[in-house]
């Protein structure tokens, strides 16, 4: 009984290192404990969420609430805590959508303090959404007034759209980070090589 328990002690006693990893990489092996998975909710250092469009919002729509005329636009001023902004990518969501296959779209810009940063359409398929796009543009630097503008006119019988108000919109600004110097890069390379 004695000599099966020194064998195990002994198989442990290999299978133990083997199973200590140095996953933070500081040079000692299985000193970090369990580790727990986490979400990832964007670059929190980089990324900022704007609530856009709500009912706080100036709407601007000829039939309001039915966008379907050249025009109708929603804008309000907006502020988020990063110096320069470069890159936004929307979500928008609709309350209504009796857009016709085949005639019915609504074409919208997304502006940013009066400069369009990029269009997208709206068609029957996209149903309530959410619709999403991505736009890259020179950096601006907030506040800024954001807007949506409907560019086409939609052919009488083709249908029109409704946007939420309620908050569930959204605009998610990041500024581009700063690469490293090349220099510092090389220098990075070299420990490696």
């Amino acid at each position: 009984m004695m000599r099966i328990l020194l064998v195990l002690l002994g198989v442990l006693a290999m299978v133990g290192p083997a199973l200590a990893v140095d996953v933070d990489n500081n040079g000692i092996d299985g000193d970090q404990g369990m580790i727990q998975p986490e979400g990832y909710d964007g670059e929190t250092d980089r990324d900022e969420v704007v609530v856009f469009p709500t009912s706080q919002d100036t709407w601007v729509v000829n039939s309001y609430p039915y966008w379907w005329h050249v025009g109708d636009t929603v804008y309000g001023v907006h502020d988020v805590a990063l110096e320069t902004v470069c890159h936004a990518d929307i979500e928008l969501y609709l309350i209504y959508n009796s857009l016709v296959p085949d005639c019915g779209y609504v074409d919208l810009q997304f502006q940013i303090d009066g400069t369009v940063v990029g269009d997208f359409r709206i068609l029957p398929e996209d149903g309530l959404g959410p619709i999403n796009a991505s736009f890259d543009f020179e950096p601006m630097s907030p506040p800024f007034e954001l807007r949506y503008y409907e560019t086409n006119q939609v052919v009488g019988g083709c249908g029109s759209i409704s946007l939420d108000e309620s908050g569930l919109n959204s605009v998610t600004f990041s500024d581009d980070p700063s690469p490293a110097a090349e220099g510092t890069w090389g220098e990075v390379k070299a420990l490696f090589q």
